[in-house]
């Protein structure tokens, strides 16, 4: 019953031609077509990161497996941030499930610090969230870039956590500068998914590990 509602989900014409509209933009990032090019950088340095995951092949394949179902969710919230300035709960919730698979025979001491972790990101983020719309008057961190912050700690824990934030802001001024100069953002006061970003800052902190500091 279960898999018939989701098959039936998944097929309604409105949510074919959804996916559609988020496939072409993601070629699009791909090939640096006019109205994507500045998401092309950080489509282009994950799938970079992809292939150095792939290619560790000391890494337990049920580890490697984990990580690419890792690019796949973050892949699908990306776009749909992009597209509809929404993150859908539904890859959010593939992400926790799968993120145990990559924890690699943790101890239960370490499992509830990586839970831990997720809690005070996924508080962190809508704390820095609230301060903005008192001090701005307007939304800054939406809740679901607070809730991808969240996955982020079950996926790296509190090690990972400075380096996926400090990633993510690089990531953000990049596109800021590219899409200024092309034309695709005209006005800093104007909205800008913050998801892709955080998305890549997760991305390069699993593969690359947390940065060193000192």
């Amino acid at each position: 019953m279960l898999q018939q509602l989701i098959r039936m989900r998944l097929l309604r014409p409105s949510c074919r031609r959804r996916w559609r509209t988020l496939a072409h933009l993601g070629a699009d990032a791909i090939l640096f077509q006019r109205g994507s090019r500045a998401l092309s950088p950080t489509v282009w340095i994950a799938f970079l990161a992809l292939f150095m995951l792939m290619d560790q092949r000391a890494s337990p394949a049920l580890v490697i497996a984990s990580g690419i179902g890792l690019f796949i969710g973050l892949c699908v919230i990306s776009l749909f941030d992009i597209r509809y300035f929404i993150i859908p709960d539904g890859p959010l919730i593939f992400l926790c499930v799968i993120a145990p698979l990559s924890w690699n025979n943790l101890d239960l001491r370490e499992a509830i610090l990586r839970l831990a972790a997720g809690a005070i990101a996924y508080s962190s983020l809508r704390l820095i969230a609230c301060a903005f719309e008192a001090a701005r008057g307007q939304a800054g961190v939406g809740s679901g870039d607070a809730r991808l912050y969240a996955v982020a700690g079950l996926w790296l824990g509190f090690a990972g956590l400075p380096s996926c934030l400090i990633y993510a802001t690089l990531s953000a001024l990049i596109w800021t500068v590219i899409a200024l100069r092309v034309g695709e953002h005209t006005d800093l006061r104007q909205p800008m998914p913050f998801g892709p970003h955080l998305a890549l800052g997760l991305w390069l902190s699993y593969v690359l590990g947390p940065l060193q500091f000192g």
